[in-house]
């Protein structure tokens, strides 16, 4: 079986999760290549643009695709309008695959007219809620993309015909007739494309990420935090993803918060945040904090989860929650809120602690309890461990796409 993969980005998270898919499939046998239009890493089976103008017309497209939001003020989330034309069927069909896999496909990659024109099955994972929305990502508290868009508060617009009605509708024009499956990689994003107006009638199925848990596996504690350069005996907090700090969806705010509210006795706490750096103008929160900037290999990345204490992920939305499994591969319990992806992935009182969204105080709780009593974070952390490795593993992940293929071919 061939199949094509197509991200935007061989990088970030969703292209991250995209490779992973693809190297579970290439490791039971599936003949998978990954399609990008923006290519960092030297994967001879991840293709880019041929062509220097083609890279540069790739990394121009983004900016570009967003000009329409001037009009509106801007966006302070991410919004895809996806106006741009492509090639994208001309690139899917030099490959020839049996099935279309489409992951990530913002930032102008995939204009939705484009999907009228693949020919061959496509299986859709939803990173987010893009492909269901008139152009956001997360839609937060907004129900829109259940009917037709307009009045988008994402644009702040107060018309009924604004650019998120537009491209709702060029996307249900262009889905219309074509063969797609959803993959969602959560509960909570199957049922938003459930509810959806342009997915409510197709079939939708679960597949968590998966990731190398040989990669991302526990590692000596003390080993891990030498490296780190952090004190063995410290309690540590970790935090991190992509724009870590300056992505309000990712809840710093939250967790800052919390960590405000820990008692008196948590004064051996220690913060560790990866995929940012510390502030220009210094650092004045509640407990000492060490910034690792952003690390550019699973191998670092496994090594710091496992000198932590406890991972948080005080997300707002999360469409999976990549450092959540990732965590847990490595034996650290997750404090998460119980929304969105985490609440799948997390076991409450069981893998980690699931907090009440949004509430500071008990996401405080929460980090209290899994890192108050040594025998029970143990306890926590290997069933974190056992759990990642019977449901996140590449291979098991890879199976089931394999199976979903085999369904639609």
């Amino acid at each position: 079986m061939r199949v094509a993969l197509l991200n935007a980005y061989d990088s970030g998270g969703a292209g991250t999760a995209t490779k992973r898919i693809h190297r579970g499939l290439h490791r039971i046998g599936v003949d998978s290549t990954v399609l990008v239009d923006h290519k960092d890493g030297d994967d001879p089976h991840v293709v880019g643009p041929e062509s220097t103008l083609r890279t540069a017309y790739s990394m121009a497209r983004p900016l570009v695709d967003r000009a329409p939001l001037r009009l509106y003020g801007g966006s302070d989330g991410v919004f895809s309008p996806n106006w741009l034309p492509e090639d994208l069927d001309r690139r899917i069909d030099d490959l020839d695959p049996e099935v279309v896999h489409l992951n990530w496909m913002g930032g102008g990659f995939l204009s939705p007219g484009t999907v009228a024109d693949i020919d061959r099955p496509i299986v859709w994972r939803f990173p987010d809620m893009w492909p269901m929305t008139g152009g956001c990502h997360y839609a937060r508290d907004c129900d829109g993309y259940t009917e037709s868009c307009g009045n988008c508060p994402e644009l702040g617009s107060s018309l009924p015909w604004d650019l998120s009605r537009f491209t709702m509708s060029r996307k249900r024009r262009a889905f219309a007739d074509a063969d797609i499956t959803v993959a969602a990689p959560s509960t909570w994003l199957a049922e938003c494309a459930r509810e959806s107006t342009l997915f409510g009638d197709r079939r939708v199925e679960v597949i968590p990420n998966g990731l190398d848990t040989e990669t991302f596996r526990p590692w000596d504690r003390d080993f891990a935090r030498e490296v780190f350069g952090l004190d063995p005996d410290e309690t540590v907090v970790l935090f991190g993803s992509v724009k870590a700090t300056s992505d309000p969806r990712k809840g710093f705010d939250l967790l800052t918060s919390a960590l405000g509210e820990l008692p008196d006795g948590a004064d051996d706490l220690r913060l560790v945040v990866f995929g940012a750096s510390e502030p220009a103008d210094g650092d004045d929160r509640s407990h000492p904090t060490t910034y690792t900037g952003y690390l550019n290999d699973e191998q670092s990345l496994a090594l710091l989860y496992a000198a932590a204490d406890v991972m948080v992920v005080p997300s707002r939305y999360e469409g999976f929650g990549q450092t959540v499994s990732e965590a847990m591969a490595c034996g650290t319990p997750v404090v998460a809120f119980d929304a969105t992806g985490p609440s799948d992935t997390v076991d409450h009182r069981e893998t980690g602690y699931l907090a009440e969204p949004y509430d500071p105080t008990d996401l405080a709780a929460g980090i209290e309890w899994v890192v108050a009593d040594q025998e029970r974070l143990a306890e926590l952390g290997a069933a974190a461990r056992e759990k990642a490795e019977r449901e996140f593993a590449l291979e098991v992940a890879a199976e089931r796409y394999r199976d979903l293929y085999r369904s639609v071919v």
